[in-house]
């Protein structure tokens, strides 16, 4: 009587479908282009565009060994752990060169050889990162930084048009009105408790603006300087809001006058 003979057992990737993912190997880098140019454009990142590259690298690579896991044809001859890996490192670590021969290669384990759509795919990326590189470098798209002169502007006081007559209220209501950081006083106290011969002044600008400008001397960075606080009128002239701080003529930043202002209260 024969002997039974022993039952073999079924291969790892028995279970697996033999199915031919290479769709997401070509997919992944033109992905990868949109995000690059996205970087490049939105954050001009080096940084960014190196973690993107790197990212594209090794996705390409881990979904190279996974189909070479996942293939009934590379368990044939036993473990395919060796090409896995071998494939990995290849296509993550020189992935100009390694990811056009790993589609040309996927047909001995029964895949199809995707070899010409892999080097159109990889001509898109390589030109993309180029151009994501050169947005990066050259900062293209990337909002200049204001200059002296606009940041001038941006805090200049307003100047009086002679076409245009001021209200001769507008004084006082600056002077007996409050700033929302300093409710304890008044804006005279504080002009006239921090400037030395304060003045006061009404004026009206282009496009009839009724403004007050409140200034004096004052000692900045050790020198006798005159300072100039301009307060522009509300359409109903029931109230005021904060134009500018100017120093011997300089437009002061925000930051400064809130200092200065900050300073008045507490003096």
């Amino acid at each position: 009587m024969a002997e039974n003979s022993k039952s073999i057992p079924p291969l790892l990737s028995s279970q697996m479908p033999g199915a031919d993912y290479g769709v997401f190997l070509l997919a992944t880098p033109i992905i990868a282009i949109l995000g690059l140019l996205t970087v490049a454009l939105a954050a001009h990142s080096v940084v960014g565009m190196i973690w993107l590259l790197i990212f594209t690298a090794l996705s390409t690579g881990l979904f190279a060994a996974g189909e070479i896991f996942q293939s009934p044809t590379a368990w044939r001859t036993g473990s395919p752990l060796k090409p896995m890996f071998s494939w990995l490192g290849l296509v993550a670590v020189l992935w100009p060169f390694g990811y056009p021969a790993y589609l040309r290669a996927r047909q001995r384990f029964g895949l199809g050889n995707w070899f010409i759509s892999g080097l159109v795919v990889e001509a898109l990326f390589i030109a993309g990162a180029v151009a994501a590189g050169i947005i990066t470098v050259t900062g293209y798209g990337k909002a200049p930084p204001p200059t002296t002169a606009s940041v001038e502007q941006q805090f200049r006081i307003l100047k009086t048009d002679p076409r245009w007559v001021p209200d001769t209220g507008d004084v006082n209501v600056v002077q007996s009105g409050h700033l929302n950081t300093c409710m304890d006083k008044t804006v005279k106290q504080l002009v006239d408790g921090y400037f030395a011969s304060p003045k006061w002044e009404g004026g009206a600008a282009a496009g009839g603006i009724d403004f007050v400008n409140a200034s004096g001397t004052v000692t900045y960075q050790g020198k006798s300087v005159t300072a100039t606080f301009q307060f522009v009128m509300d359409k109903d002239k029931k109230g005021f809001s904060y134009q500018g701080f100017e120093i011997d003529g300089v437009p002061q930043t925000l930051f400064v006058a809130a200092f200065t202002l900050a300073q008045m209260c507490s003096s």
